[in-house]
């Protein structure tokens, strides 16, 4: 066995320094150099700069040497971690080769003290630690890197020849080791996690690639069949279709984005996007699950909001979440209110979406943004990935999401998104007046809907029955259409089926007055119609035009980006 020496203060003796028989160890033209105990502190002051400000753990590696070789004067430094192969070169400087280029040493490369510390290897272990390199280094200190049998490696430092360590050296010696084993420990562990973590999101991709093919079948030749089929009956079963491959789409989406999430290659490309057409765009996609559930989906969307600055597909996600977990949690007859309106804090919009289902209770609150969280076992959350996936959207956008709640009177979530630009107030734009449609037969309620709506940018086109107001939609285009339900010889929602299933006016937002409160039955006959809002008398003037408002901004985009 390879003899080792510790460290000492006084000049070590041949059998220490591993010089060749017959040659003392400290020649008289050779000083012992000791840096005094105050020439310490910028050192370990500039290591642990080094530590803190390096994330590579290679790029660490190579710094302490570096320093190390720097401030001390030596000839070289090599640091070798076992692996499963030997001693593998993981940094060095003073070489002659890189680091890399070092054979690994299988075996030991030399034994160590007990009580491991600073010690110097003799000729001999210096052989082998470096073979094949021209550099033959003198003096050769060993710092070990964790206590065996959990030992790491080993960080090799040489003086050089003609010179000695004295013992503020060897303290520092001892100090490095006592910090880098344990630090060096924690991110190689931390490299490991990382790299079981992407290769487990490599095997996943493919997985998720390999389902989506089959899936994109079944989404396709769906979407090609549907809008061919005008009989009820048989559009049922294919939209349960439809809905099922659009959530396995949604699910495997959802894995992708927490892995990326997890391994901290979560972005976003942010651009300006309008908070209506976000939000419309969003409840269009939850219409169906509204009208499974007979969930009233009302809107509250400022005027004016300017744009915010958001991956809008991202930010999509979020709403659709959202909106989706809030029609799960409240009964038939409930509703769901999606808002938008400018945040206390300039430069900021603030979104909403408030349920009124069982709430959420105080134990629970905290965590509802946990992976995997399910306040209860019965609950219909699906994964328990969305409202994390939400989190992280939101946050990566700069934002913040919450939620408040009390028990009993339903939910509300909030986040926030910057403007896009927030200094400049939007101002509206002159615009051709939009022409919506108002369809009651009774002249009064005609009248008074005019009044509520009256505004220089609005063209109000009013029809006293069902018959009239599909010659009208055959003339000419409507932004959006006001249709009382309870009509004779042709109700609201058999008007608004007729309207859907016209080319020209498919794509009309329709909003529904009735006089049944929260009816569960009405609600889902009025999605199932086609139905984009909902709204009971007597009538709110605020509310009414808050919601045409934002339906007309919709509108007037997709005329914008083209026809429909």
């Amino acid at each position: 066995m390879t003899a080792v020496h510790r460290n000492e203060t006084a000049p070590p003796s041949s059998e220490v320094t591993g010089v060749p028989p017959g040659e003392t160890s400290v020649r008289a033209n050779e000083a012992v150099v000791s840096l005094p105990e105050a020439g310490m502190a910028p050192i370990l002051a500039e290591l642990l700069r080094t530590f803190g400000q390096t994330e590579s753990t290679g790029a660490l590696l190579t710094g302490v040497c570096e320093v190390l070789v720097r401030r001390l004067s030596l000839e070289g430094a090599l640091l070798r971690l076992r692996d499963r192969e030997g001693f593998r070169a993981a940094a060095g400087v003073g070489l002659g080769v890189e680091p890399e280029a070092l054979p690994v040493v299988r075996g030991e490369l030399h034994s160590a003290p007990a009580d491991p510390g600073p010690f110097v290897l003799e000729l001999e272990a210096v052989a082998r630690l470096l073979p094949a390199v021209p550099v033959r280094w003198r003096a050769v200190h060993c710092i070990p890197l964790g206590v065996p049998p959990a030992s790491l490696g080993a960080l090799y430092l040489a003086a050089g020849a003609g010179r000695t360590l004295g013992a503020a050296e060897q303290e520092l010696f001892r100090t490095v080791g006592e910090a880098l084993g344990p630090e060096l420990g924690r991110r190689l562990e931390h490299d490991r996690i990382r790299a079981g973590l992407r290769a487990r999101e490599d095997a996943l991709a493919v997985v998720v690639h390999d389902l989506r093919n089959p899936l994109h079948a079944v989404t396709v030749g769906v979407g090609t069949l549907l809008p061919r089929i005008t009989e009820p009956t048989l559009r049922r079963p294919v939209e349960r279709i439809q809905r099922s491959a659009q959530r396995m789409e949604r699910l495997l989406q959802d894995l992708l984005d927490i892995h990326a999430i997890e391994g901290g290659r979560f972005t976003v490309s942010k651009g300006a996007v309008a908070p209506t057409a976000l939000i419309l765009t969003a409840l269009e996609s939850q219409q169906s699950l509204a009208g499974q559930t007979s969930v009233i989906i009302n809107t509250d969307v400022a005027p004016f909001l300017p744009s915010v600055a958001a991956e809008e597909e991202r930010i999509l996600q979020v709403l659709e979440n959202l909106v989706g977990n809030a029609l799960k949690f409240t009964p038939p007859g409930g509703m769901v209110t999606v808002a938008a309106t400018r945040a206390p804090d300039p430069g900021w919009v603030l979104f909403s979406v408030r349920d009124t289902g069982p709430g959420i209770s105080t134990d629970h609150l905290p965590r509802v943004f946990d992976r995997f969280f399910q306040a209860q076992s019965s609950d219909r959350r699906g994964s328990g990935l969305g409202l994390a996936i939400c989190k992280a959207i939101v946050e990566a956008h700069g934002g913040r999401i919450w939620a408040e709640s009390e028990p009993g009177k339903g939910a509300v979530f909030f986040f926030t998104l910057t403007t896009a630009t927030s200094d400049i107030e939007a101002v509206p734009q002159p615009v051709e007046p939009a022409s919506i449609l108002l369809v009651d037969d009774k002249m009064e309620n005609l009248t008074a809907l005019a009044a509520i709506l009256d505004r220089p940018d609005y063209r109000l086109v009013c029809a006293t029955s069902g018959e009239e107001a599909l010659r009208l939609a055959l003339r000419e285009r409507f932004a959006a259409a006001l249709i009382d339900v309870a009509m004779p010889r042709m109700n609201g929602f058999e008007v608004a089926t007729h309207l859907k299933a016209l080319e020209r006016s498919r794509h009309i937002p329709i909003i529904f007055i009735t006089a049944f409160r929260e009816d569960p039955d009405e609600i889902h006959r009025a999605y199932a119609a086609g139905g984009a809002d909902y709204l009971v008398k007597p009538l709110d003037p605020e509310i009414v035009r808050k919601k045409v408002a934002v339906f007309v901004e919709l509108s007037r985009k997709r005329q914008d980006s083209g026809p429909a």
